[in-house]
């Protein structure tokens, strides 16, 4: 891959099919764009389904735009390219959603063979899921390791090649390891919850990495940079005034640029067989320290298996080499001073 800053320029079958999280807008609609121009099947998963269609317009509009004009200067008739996009709706506030979700896109018959943790939220305030989580940790974290042990049967039948791709953030050097404010309980900012769940991501990512054959099913995070999208736009005071400024003085990426890394991500033939890796923006690079211990690691996994206890069964957590009643003996096991900041 060297330096480029490019997409992988591929052609990819229909039958390849990509999900991805929030890709009617921002940088996931650049990821899903780039994926349906190579040819590959895409599923936008997103709370609306207007926005959804709408974006598919667009994007359909777009590609066959860029098609016309790249035919201008040639004689040769070439086939317009066929795009294979469509919406499921998921709204990742809500686990019984995620479950909803997996039920409808399992009874489609649609292979999965990439699927794109693209979707998050930035929020100034504190807020809480009806599920009782805090929002950036559901929304950005959970749901999305819900989602993905629910759909790893499907990606593992789908293989060799197939691939789990979380849209992580440099921002994870804001989080605080402390299960006693993991949900907010004692304190709240946005920049430390927000890190806390680009954090919880990376460490997933290694985690299910050691349960997973590579050969099969591949596992990366990705920074995409600073990125001018509506995430960005979440509030007022300081911190919205030094976005705002940013943005305006061109500090900020385009969202077509943050989609190059998690477009190499998924679509690179070099990472074949490659597991574990973490890209900031189109560089391969080890995230910050705290995301690599493997002692803390364990202890979010742990903790968000038991979060997650009521919406698993054995025949998904053999997947990953577990049983209900280990999820019970791990919470067992753990020690009580995990609570504390370490």
């Amino acid at each position: 891959m060297g330096g480029s800053v490019s997409a992988p320029d591929v052609t990819l079958s229909k039958e390849r099919t990509f999900l991805i999280t929030g890709a009617n807008t921002g940088i996931g609609y650049e990821i899903a764009k780039g994926i349906a121009r190579c040819g590959g099947s895409v599923i936008i998963a997103c709370r609306s389904e207007d926005k959804a269609k709408e974006a598919i317009e667009k994007m359909k509009k777009e590609i066959q735009e860029e098609f016309d004009q790249k035919q201008v200067d040639k004689t040769d008739e070439v086939a317009a390219p066929s795009i294979n996009v469509q919406y499921m709706h998921l709204d990742l506030s809500s686990l019984k959603s995620v479950i909803d979700f997996v039920k409808k896109y399992k009874e489609s018959g649609l292979p999965l063979h990439v699927l794109i943790c693209n979707a998050g939220v930035f929020v100034a305030d504190k807020e809480l899921t009806s599920d009782g989580f805090e929002k950036h940790f559901q929304v950005n974290y959970l749901s999305h390791f819900l989602l993905t042990l629910h759909l790893l049967p499907l990606i593992k039948r789908s293989g060799p090649n197939s691939r789990i791709v979380n849209v992580s953030s440099k921002g994870h050097w804001f989080a605080e390891f402390n299960l006693e404010n993991i949900q907010a309980q004692k304190s709240f900012h946005v920049n430390t919850f927000y890190g806390n769940s680009k954090l919880f991501q990376i460490m997933s990512m290694y985690q299910l990495s050691k349960r997973l054959d590579k050969e099969t099913v591949s596992v990366f995070s990705v920074h995409p940079g600073f990125v001018d999208t509506n995430i960005l736009k979440f509030g007022t005071g300081i911190l919205q005034l030094t976005i705002d400024l940013a943005v305006r003085f061109g500090m900020a990426r385009k969202p077509e640029s943050g989609a190059v890394g998690p477009l190499i991500a998924a679509l690179h033939p070099s990472l074949n067989g490659e597991t574990a890796l973490y890209f900031s923006e189109e560089k391969q690079k080890p995230p910050f320290d705290i995301a690599r211990d493997e002692a803390k690691q364990d202890i979010i996994w742990t903790y968000s298996l038991q979060c997650l206890k009521g919406y698993l069964n054995d025949d998904i957590l053999e997947e990953i080499g577990l049983k209900l009643e280990d999820i019970q003996t791990l919470e067992e096991a753990t020690d009580p001073a995990i609570g504390s900041e370490i």
